[in-house]
C-alpha cells in the first residue's frame, strides 16, 4: 500500500500514541482469524472501528484478520505466515519519524518489529525472511534481518514506492520524479546492491506500486489510474510497456493471486463529471477483463493496500 498523491494521506492524523501503544502492550486489540488459504486476499484499511486488516476469500466473503490498528498501510507476508504491516501514529504533534512496522505471527502474537521510520511506503519479504522497506521521505530502502537488525540496502532515491522481488531475488523499485527536473524511473537492484535502470517513466507518471506476474512481467500501478505492463523477458527497450488496464480514479496497490488474477486498489476520489468515485478493489483476469471485487462505498470501509499470503514453508524433518 503504496507517490506524492499518497503523501497527504501519510501526513494526516494518525491517532493518539499513548492509547495506541497501550493496546499494543496489552495485545488485546489484535484479533486473528484461523489460518488462511493462499487464495485469500488481505487488505489494509479502515472502518467505523478504526484500522483493520480485512480478509476476503476468492468469492468475496469478508472477515476481519486483524484490528486495533490506526491507519495501516502496506503489508507483506513471509513464508512462515508472519504478516508485516506499516502503521502510523502522532508523537509530539507530528507524524514524521512515527511510522512503525508490526509483525503478527500466525498464532496472533503481535510485536513491534521496527519503529521510528519516516514514511514506510512499501514492504516486501524475500525467500530467506529479510524484510525490505522503502522509506518514502528519506529516499532509502532498508533491509531488516529476521532478528530485526537493520542496514541500508539502497540510498539516493527521491520518493521510492512499490518494492517487489522477482523470482531470482532481484529487488525492483519505482522512484518518483523530483518536480519537473527529473523523470521517475524503475530500478532493479541485484542482491549485492548493484543497480540498473529498467525504465525511465513518462513525465506525467505517478508510480504507486509494482508487482510481478508468474510469467515475469512487471506491472506498475499509476496514481493517474492506469496499470502498465513491462515485458522483461524480451530485449529491453526504452519504455518497453503496454497499458494492461485502468481503474476509474487512481491505482494504488497491486497483488496477484496464484491463478494469475490481478487485484488492484483504486484510491477513489472526486469524479471529473461530478460526484464521488468510491474507494474499491478491482479484479483483472489475465486477459485484462475488469470486475469489481469489493467497494468501500457499499461496505462503509476504506481500502489501502493488498497482500496475498505466501505458500507456507515446509516443516523441517527431525
Amino acid at each position: 500500500m503504496k507517490t506524492k498523491l499518497t503523501e497527504a494521506k501519510f501526513r494526516s492524523a494518525f491517532g493518539r500514541a499513548g492509547q495506541f501503544f497501550s493496546m499494543v502492550a496489552l495485545g488485546a486489540a489484535i484479533l486473528i482469524c484461523s489460518s488462511a488459504s493462499a487464495q485469500n486476499v488481505f487488505v489494509s484499511g479502515r472502518d467505523a472501528r478504526g484500522g483493520e486488516i480485512f480478509q476476503f476469500t476468492w468469492d468475496g466473503k469478508q472477515s476481519i484478520f486483524a484490528s486495533g490498528l490506526y491507519k495501516p498501510w502496506d503489508m507483506a507476508f513471509d513464508s512462515a505466515g508472519n504478516l508485516f504491516v506499516v502503521d502510523y501514529m502522532i508523537l509530539g504533534g507530528d507524524t514524521v519519524g512515527n511510522a512503525a512496522i508490526f509483525k503478527i505471527t500466525p498464532n496472533g502474537t503481535l510485536t513491534v518489529f521496527a519503529s521510528r521510520l519516516s514514511h514506510a511506503s512499501s514492504l516486501v519479504v524475500d525467500k530467506t525472511g529479510n524484510l525490505f522497506v522503502a522509506d518514502y521521505d528519506q529516499g532509502v530502502i532498508y533491509q531488516y534481518k529476521p532478528t530485526g537488525s537493520r542496514t541500508t540496502f539502497a540510498s539516493g532515491l527521491y520518493h521510492p514506492v512499490g518494492v517487489t522481488l522477482d523470482s531470482a531475488g532481484n529487488l525492483f523499485v519505482a522512484d518518483n520524479s523530483i518536480g519537473n527536473i527529473y523523470q521517475g524511473s524503475i530500478y532493479k537492484y541485484q542482491p549485492n546492491g548493484s543497480r540498473v535502470t529498467i525504465a525511465v517513466l513518462d513525465p506525467g507518471d505517478r508510480p504507486a506500486d509494482l508487482a510481478f506476474d508468474s510469467m515475469g512481467n512487471l506491472y506498475m500501478a499509476d496514481s493517474g489510474g492506469n496499470i502498465y505492463r513491462y515485458a522483461l523477458g524480451g530485449v529491453l527497450r526504452r519504455y518497453p510497456r503496454t497499458t494492461f488496464g485502468s481503474v476509474p480514479n487512481g491505482a494504488q496497490s497491486l497483488a496477484f493471486d496464484s491463478a494469475g488474477n490481478l487485484f488492484v486498489v483504486d484510491a477513489g476520489g472526486a469524479s471529473p463529471t461530478g460526484g464521488t468515485i468510491p474507494n474499491a478493489i478491482y479484479k483483472f483476469t489475465q486477459q485484462g477483463v475488469r470486475s469489481t471485487f469489493a467497494s468501500g462505498e457499499t461496505l462503509d470501509e476504506s481500502f489501502a493496500c493488498l497482500a496475498f499470503q505466501l505458500p507456507m514453508a515446509p516443516a523441517s524433518s527431525q
